[in-house]
Parts: C-alpha cells; structure tokens; sequence
C-alpha cells in the first residue's frame, strides 16, 4: 500500500520535475519521483560494494558559494586524490573533476560526502 507524504521543493526544482515528468512521459509527478528514487538506490548501492585498491573519477558540480567546502573536502582525502582539474561553467557555477586512487572505503566517503555538501548541485562517481 502506497503512503502519502510530503516533501517541501524549491520552485526552480518543481518547475524541473514537472518538465522532466512531462518530457520522460511520466503520468505525474509521484511516478517522477519514484524513478528518481530509484536510481538513487542504484547509485548508492554501486558505491556500497566499493572494496580494496579502486580507481574512479568523482565529477561534481557546484555553486561558487559551495568552493570553501568543497576544497575543505578535497583537502582531507589528500591520500586518494591524484589529480583535479577545475573549470567555471558560467552563471555561477564550477565543475571539479578529481581522478581517485586508493582505498574503497575512503572514496565512497568522498563521494558520499560531496553528494551531501550544501551548494553540490552533483556528484557522479565512475569507478574502473
């Protein structure tokens, strides 16, 4: 049996569900939501199974307000982090793209915690 619940949604992000209701040729919103709920459990399901030596590439994209946090981050898993490039897309926006390598458990920790970051807009981690 479905429950109802209620969830609070800026109105930029309602207008994005409900062009990406129509345009995906979903028949409302709820079944929207529900797809996109889904893959967040797929995603967060490939990061749980990371174990042992991995080498993966973590792209974000965030607010300019959200660099202080971002940089604080990536300055606490310096041991995993082999590369980063920076780049300003434009109406506030910066993409970082950092190449990983070393331990499962500590890249999944980045990456859970970028996905989290207030002004992390997102977070795709690709593992090799």
């Amino acid at each position: 049996m479905a429950e109802i619940v209620s969830i609070s949604l800026q109105r930029r992000e309602l207008d994005t569900l409900d062009r990406l209701s129509r345009q995906m040729g979903f028949a409302g919103r709820s079944e929207a939501v529900r797809a996109g709920l889904r893959l967040l459990s797929a995603e967060a399901g490939g990061r749980d199974g990371l174990a042992g030596q991995v080498q993966a590439v973590l792209v974000v994209v965030h607010r300019e307000e959200a660099e202080g946090a971002v940089n604080e981050k990536k300055h606490s898993f310096e041991e995993i982090l082999d590369t980063q490039i920076h780049s300003q897309l434009g109406n506030g926006r910066c993409l970082e793209v950092f190449v990983l390598r070393g331990a499962g458990a500590s890249v999944r920790e980045l990456s859970n915690s970028m996905s989290s970051e207030k002004g992390v807009e997102s977070a795709k981690l690709v593992v090799s």
